[in-house]
Formats: C-alpha cells, sequence, structure tokens
C-alpha cells in the first residue's frame, strides 16, 4: 500500500506493501534529530502514532489534526487502516535522515527498529496555526550511503509468533489463522520446481459458504507490474523498443516536457515525476468507466510531473499505466491480448487474466476487507471490497491468477520461455544496466496488497524455489505469512 500526497489529498495505493519488501535492508539505523518545526513537531506526532498501534488515538488524531479537506477526502477506516498497515509492516520507526525541510514540509527517511524496513514519508502542513496536516506521503525508502542493500530482501515484519521449523508446522499455523480468521487464501511452496506444500483456507464467498481451493483465483494487487515489465522487456529483447527512449517517440498528446524527458527507463522503476492518480477528480469522477488503457491515457495525458523525470523515486501507477499505453503502440495490440498471447500462454498460465469485475469468472475469490468505508469496528472481515476496486486490471495491478499458474510462471522465467537469459538479467536487475559478466541473483521478491487483497511472490530462480501466498484478505497478511515462509527455508539450508 502507498500513500502518495497530491493536491494536498491523501491517495490510497496497493504497492508501498510490494516495494517495500524488494528495498529493506537489516542493518540498524540510529535515530536523528527532527527539525523543530511545524512540519517537523507534525512528523514526530505520526511517528508517534504509528509506533503506538492505538486504533483509537489514530481516529481521535486524524479528526482533530488533519485539515478538513484532506480528512474528509477518505473514510476514517482507510486514514486509520494505513497506520495500523504500517505499523505491522514494521514496528518501532524511528528517523533515520532528513531529505528536505521547510518550515511547512518534512520530508524524511524512517527505519524500522523491529526489522529492515526503510520508508520515506513528507509531512505537509498548514502555513497558519495550528499547522494542521494537509497531505501526508508514505513510499518506499532506499538505505542511506553506507548501508549495504540487496534488492530482493524483505523487511522482518517482527518475529512476533513463533519461528516455523517445518511444513507441519506451517500447515499448523495456518490452520490456527484460518481458526481465528486472521488468514483466508492459497499458500505453495515449492522445490526444485515442484510444490512440497499446496493448501487453500478459509473461504472464496462468504456470502456462499465457497471455501477456497488450490487453485482459486486471487487478486495480485501489483505483481501485475512484473507482467507488464516482461512485456517491456520481450519488445527491448526485439529490438522494438529502447530502454532509453523518450515516451513521445511512441505516444502523442503529452506536453512536450513528458514527451521529451520521460523515458522507458524511467517509467518501469518508478522515477517518471508521475505518482499515482487516485487524487486526479477526472479519474475520480469516472472511475467505474474505465475499462481499457485509452480510458486511462485521457486524464493522465494532462497530469503534471511532480519532479524532473530521474531526480526522485515515488510509487507510481501512473507510470505502469502509460508503460501499458506504450506496449500498445509498439505492438498494435490491446495490452491485455498481448500479455495473454506472449505471457500467459507460453507459461502456461491458463487461470490468468485481468478480469471485468462485472464479468462471470468461476472459481475467483471475492476479497473481504477490515478497511471498508462503512466500517468503524475494523475486524472481522465482514465487508467484500468489491465497490473499492477499479472495473478491470490494468497494467499496474489489479489482475488475478492461482498459485500454480504463478509457479508455471516462476519456472517460465527460469527456463528463458519468456525472455533470454541477458533481458532475464535485465528484469531481475530492475532495469539498471549491468556487465553481461555479471549475472544478477536470481531471487526477486514482489508483493500486491489492496483493501481485501494481499500477494506475495518469492522466487530464487537458480534454486527453482518458490514462496507464493494468495490472500483474499487485506495485506500484510501474505507479506508476513511468506516472510515465516522464506526464514524456514533459509534455516533449511
Amino acid at each position: 500500500m502507498s500513500i502518495i500526497s497530491n493536491s494536498r489529498i491523501l491517495v490510497l495505493a496497493a504497492a508501498l506493501l510490494a516495494a517495500a519488501c524488494l528495498q529493506s535492508t537489516g542493518l540498524a539505523t540510529e535515530g536523528v534529530q527532527l527539525p523543530d518545526t511545524p512540519a517537523g513537531r507534525r512528523m514526530a506526532e505520526i511517528v508517534d502514532l504509528i509506533n503506538n498501534g492505538d486504533k483509537a488515538a489514530a481516529e481521535e488524531y486524524v479528526t482533530e489534526e488533519y485539515s478538513q479537506q484532506f480528512r474528509d477526502a477518505f473514510p476514517m477506516t482507510q486514514h486509520t487502516g494505513i497506520f495500523r498497515q504500517i505499523h505491522g509492516m514494521g514496528p518501532g520507526l524511528v528517523p533515520a535522515d532528513v531529505i528536505e525541510s521547510s518550515e511547512n514540509l518534512l520530508k524524511v527517511l524512517l527505519k524500522s527498529e523491529a526489522g529492515g524496513l526503510w520508508l520515506e514519508m513528507h509531512v505537509e502542513v498548514e502555513p497558519d496555526p495550528p499547522h494542521r496536516i494537509a497531505s501526508l506521503g508514505v513510499q518506499p525508502g532506499r538505505a542511506p550511503a553506507g548501508h549495504e542493500e540487496t534488492a530482493a530482501s524483505e523487511p522482518d515484519l517482527g518475529g512476533r509468533e513463533p519461528g516455523l521449523g517445518s511444513l507441519a508446522d506451517l500447515d499448523a499455523y495456518l490452520g490456527e489463522a484460518e481458526r481465528e480468521n486472521t488468514f483466508s487464501g492459497v499458500v505453495l511452496v515449492a522445490r526444485g520446481g515442484s510444490p512440497v506444500f499446496h493448501k487453500a483456507y478459509g473461504l472464496a464467498s462468504k456470502g456462499h459458504g465457497v471455501p477456497n481451493s488450490p487453485d482459486t483465483k486471487f487478486n495480485l494487487g501489483s505483481i501485475n507490474k512484473l507482467f507488464t515489465s516482461v512485456a517491456a522487456a520481450q519488445l527491448m529483447q526485439e529490438g522494438r523498443l529502447g530502454l532509453d527512449d523518450p515516451i513521445g517517440k511512441y505516444l502523442d498528446g503529452f506536453p512536450e516536457e513528458a514527451a521529451t524527458k520521460v523515458t522507458i527507463r524511467h517509467l518501469l522503476q518508478m522515477t517518471s515525476g508521475w505518482g499515482d492518480y487516485w487524487g486526479d477528480e477526472t479519474y475520480l469522477a469516472k472511475r467505474f468507466d474505465l475499462r481499457v488503457v485509452s480510458d486511462y491515457m485521457e486524464f493522465i495525458r494532462d497530469m503534471p510531473l511532480q519532479f524532473e523525470p530521474g531526480s526522485e523515486s515515488i510509487h507510481s501507477n501512473t507510470g505502469y499505466e502509460v508503460l501499458g499505453a506504450v506496449i500498445e503502440a509498439v505492438t498494435g495490440q490491446d495490452y491485455y491480448d498481448y500479455v495473454r498471447e506472449n505471457i500467459y500462454a507460453p507459461a502456461g498460465m491458463t487461470n490468468s487474466d485481468s478480469y471485468e469485475r462485472d464479468s462471470v469468472v468461476e472459481n475467483l475469490a471475492t476479497g473481504y476487507t477490515n478497511m471498508h468505508p462503512y466500517d468503524d469496528i475494523g475486524e472481522g472481515y465482514i465487508w467484500t471490497n468489491t465497490l473499492m476496486l477499479s472495473p478491470r486490471g490494468t497494467p499496474a495491478g489489479g489482475g488475478y491468477s492461482t498459485a500454480t499458474d504463478m509457479l508455471r510462471f516462476a519456472q517460465a522465467l527460469k527456463n528463458k520461455d519468456l525472455l533470454d537469459a541477458e533481458y532475464t538479467g535485465l528484469l531481475l536487475n530492475r532495469f539498471e544496466d549491468f556487465d553481461d559478466g555479471d549475472e544478477p541473483g536470481g531471487r526477486m521478491a514482489y508483493a500486491g496488497g489492496a483493501p481485501g487483497v494481499s500477494a506475495y511472490l518469492r522466487v530464487d530462480l537458480e534454486r527453482g524455489e518458490a514462496v507464493i501466498v494468495l490472500s483474499n484478505y487485506d495485506s500484510p497478511v501474505a507479506i508476513e505469512i511468506g516472510r515465516k515462509i522464506g526464514d524456514m527455508l533459509a534455516a533449511e539450508e
């Protein structure tokens, strides 16, 4: 999940959980003193609120200390749910570095003392006393210079429960989570490319009493970005797309600044200058009518860049929607058709697609959330997320798949069925150039999350090892379980 401010409006997204698990490190960092400014004092309050984990205190703070426009932009359960989820990902946040500071704006790097999670957070306050909070932004952070960082490492989510010693322990743990109503979904563990554990828990439909099965389809959230990245790499491999080409080479209608400065690499690495679009007025007015990539381009073309392309990194679903439009322009195909024919089909993924929400799809899990606008309690997973989702998944996320299909995808990458060795390496290296003689690590970790959506994929291509957790409950449940399984596998080495 990601929180990005846009025109002083809070934007709630799905990928902070994904990106944070890819950009963390386990090294401790001493705290730094926050500036004694209105923004600095508010930042200290927010950090304390997250570390405290008290929902009632968070709700009171949002009510009294947020500006009215900011407070009313989203339901209270979504405001407080942000604090709860960040607390669950990495409690014990401390300021590690001040990135930017003024009287009314502060951006800092935060580090979790309880486990290696790095976040960038910014707080903007109103210029006049009492300086209520006008926007709050969080995005994945990178360790400061001098700290070793591993691209595929994940945050230690606390060790708050005993570790798992075996697959039998895993089954017992998940069975208890099912009984306590804290997990619903499917878990698959593979060694040597073959499943050694594959079980389902909970219900795909509470209303109809339908249980999840090992091949139930789940919403992947931002993991769909991985498919979009593979599609772009395929076109690069074919010489039809250049990594450092400006988007104006392929797309019309964008302002000159974006058309000439934003490159394909920027889109892939989330350094384009665009953040997310959930606060855009046109998007909010038309969100339930958006079915194809071109629908998004109608308003994204008019979105200004937030910073000079390449100068910063910010979570960007917007960039991946634009990348989907580039793929359509280069291939002359609908984005969804291209992915079906060039990724799902060669990988043997027969149960994966970006299904439209109002279509009839067999064996598809309904999402259940504690972050529903009408939920004042925030527990029990009694609300569906159906009306909280876009009508169809996009190049940025929201498609569906099964655990079996995700293992097939991992095997297709390993076997070079989707990309040759050079471009598989470029993908794994997150589209950073590398010496062809230096193979990048064969590990990758991705996650996706939204209300009623939590998905986790961890793959070691060299070992043929995979951990796949798909859930129709809120994040970070899949990441927490995936991390425990990863620890178990590492202990067995």
